[in-house]
């Protein structure tokens, strides 16, 4: 008789004792009406903890420490790098104690009366007045907290980018250009800042340098209530960014001062300054 016929012989026989135990005791009416079977039950009833642990419940859903607090713990104790973003798993929006800043857009009724989002609403005035450290004539305090950041003309297109400065000047907020240049689709009402990059778009000679006269003809008849140097390729450290012939448009080219139909490169570093003196001569410059 072969190895794996006895066990085989033994398993059946296994089973059959354990049929006819479950059958003749008297103590749990599962395994009397389901033999065998019902032993799975009270095994999985045994591991329901761990199953609602690690499958079921959220990171923040367990008390009295949640998933999220015991990771802290646990990685804190190692001396690992214990900086969790606990914020994206929580419902910010319907729990008391968390400070949600909106732009003035967004609707200002107020929740139901005993509802969980229920909280009291204020306006809060920006405390950072631009251009105010060099007594600039052109300083001002921002409206708002919230404002949009550098996306690119030329990354989007012309009506998505109108329709974000359209909806910065309902909400009162500031409009970044990007570092792709001032194009037509960023006077639609909203201020607008005005970042400048290391390709120098919309600021460059032919060789493409820093031109503080093509600046001021950008510049001229703007909203632009701010100027922004991005200091480096952040996404691509140390290549610098390409934007291909074939998406570099007539348009395109002529907001950020290339030839179109090109290969246009951002390079991964400003040429305009080499060190923080350098880049400080730069930005009292284009203040003047």
């Amino acid at each position: 008789m072969s190895a794996w016929l006895i066990v085989a012989v033994l398993l059946v026989l296994l089973l059959i004792v354990v049929v006819i135990h479950d059958l003749t005791q008297t103590r749990h009416a599962i395994l009397r009406n389901f033999p065998v079977v019902g032993h799975f039950r009270y095994w999985l009833e045994s591991i329901g903890p761990e199953l609602r642990q690690y499958i079921v419940t959220s990171n923040d859903e367990e008390r009295p420490f949640s998933r999220n607090q015991r990771s802290w713990v646990y990685a804190s104790a190692k001396r690992e790098l214990n900086t969790f973003g606990f914020g994206s798993d929580n419902e910010m929006e319907r729990t008391p104690g968390y400070l949600i800043l909106e732009p003035a857009v967004f609707a200002a009724d107020a929740p139901a009366a005993g509802s969980l989002a229920a909280a009291p609403t204020f306006s809060m005035p920006v405390g950072k007045v631009l251009g105010a450290s060099r007594d600039r004539a052109a300083a001002f305090r921002p409206e708002s907290f919230v404002n949009i950041s550098g996306m690119s003309f030329g990354a989007l297109s012309g009506p998505a980018v109108e329709a974000m400065n359209r909806g910065a000047a309902a909400a009162g907020c500031l409009h970044n250009t990007g570092e792709g240049g001032l194009a037509v689709h960023h006077r639609h009402g909203a201020g607008v800042v005005f970042q400048i990059g290391t390709a120098y778009f919309g600021c460059r000679d032919a060789a493409g340098a820093f031109s503080l006269d093509e600046l001021q003809r950008t510049l001229e008849g703007s909203p632009v209530r701010a100027i922004e140097l991005k200091l480096s390729q952040g996404a691509k450290p140390g290549l610098g960014g390409l934007v291909p012939a074939a998406k570099m448009t007539p348009e395109i080219a002529a907001i950020r001062g290339v030839e179109p139909w090109k290969d246009c490169h951002s390079p991964p570093h400003h040429t305009a300054f080499r060190n923080a003196d350098e880049l400080l001569d730069v930005a009292e410059r284009i203040a003047q």
